[in-house]
């Protein structure tokens, strides 16, 4: 079996002022190479992962709430010209709970094809703890958000061709999940975090969803009242102490 290449692979749209800073920083502790597609970013996002020596493409037109699956696949195609053993499709606002744990797991056992990590929401942050909701669509659970690469790939190794909520994974992956082994690692989504920001978020998803992908109960969720949602305290893990300042400033920022 070759040496692990372990790459990691996202889309970027403005996101500068949000996590795309501590979450490069936290990738490159634990991936060979990081492959962006960058959706038409007006902010300097573009510039700022180029100096970062990320491999990183650019996009004229933003076409993620266009269509999710046609920039997830432009995205995956450019992923796979690194040559990876290995990917891991992330998010921006994502992090691994133990990046260089995770490493060692895949290179213990390269031979596995699919991996599973739990995506964990982070609601809330503090000082000592992460706050994760859990209830309704937002409960912790298994996603194979990593995979290794197959010597061959048939004309069905796609993400699903859907205009949103298209998965990250290429569909043959989505089929091998009861196949899949668990890594023990969270994936941390501080994509909700920031409550100054939620309604916007919220807003963005009632105009291009608007219950043709997800159920209109999960996003009117997004914006129910402490008193709604179920919170489970958990420690920062020691991965991400040294970037919790950063986290935090941005979690408590107030909306722009």
């Amino acid at each position: 079996m070759a040496p692990v290449t372990l790459v990691a692979s996202l889309i970027v749209h403005n996101e500068m002022g949000r996590y795309l800073k501590p979450c490069i920083s936290s990738l490159q502790e634990f991936c060979d190479d990081i492959r962006v597609l960058d959706d038409a970013s007006g902010d300097g996002s573009y510039e700022w992962l180029r100096e970062q020596g990320v491999s990183v493409i650019g996009s004229e037109h933003a076409r993620f709430f266009i269509h999710e699956g046609n920039a997830r696949n432009e995205l995956l195609r450019w992923t796979l010209k690194a040559e990876p053993t290995h990917v891991l499709a992330i998010d921006a606002d994502e992090f691994v709970s133990d990046g260089r744990a995770l490493r060692q797991a895949v290179e213990h056992h390269p031979e596995n094809r699919v991996w599973t990590l739990k995506m964990e929401e982070v609601w809330k942050a503090d000082e000592n703890s992460l706050w994760i909701r859990n209830d309704g669509g937002w409960h912790a659970h298994e996603i194979p958000c990593l995979w290794r690469v197959p010597d061959q790939m048939g004309m069905d190794w796609r993400i699903s061709d859907r205009a949103l909520a298209c998965g990250r994974e290429p569909e043959p992956v989505r089929e091998m999940y009861r196949k899949s082994v668990k890594t023990g690692q969270s994936i941390l989504h501080f994509g909700w975090a920031n409550e100054a920001g939620r309604s916007d978020r919220y807003q963005r998803y009632v105009t291009h969803d608007g219950g043709e992908f997800h159920a209109n109960q999960h996003i009117q969720s997004i914006m129910y009242p402490d008193n709604r949602v179920r919170l489970q305290g958990r420690p920062w893990p020691e991965s991400l102490i040294g970037l919790r300042a950063d986290l935090l400033q941005r979690v408590l920022a107030p909306s722009s």
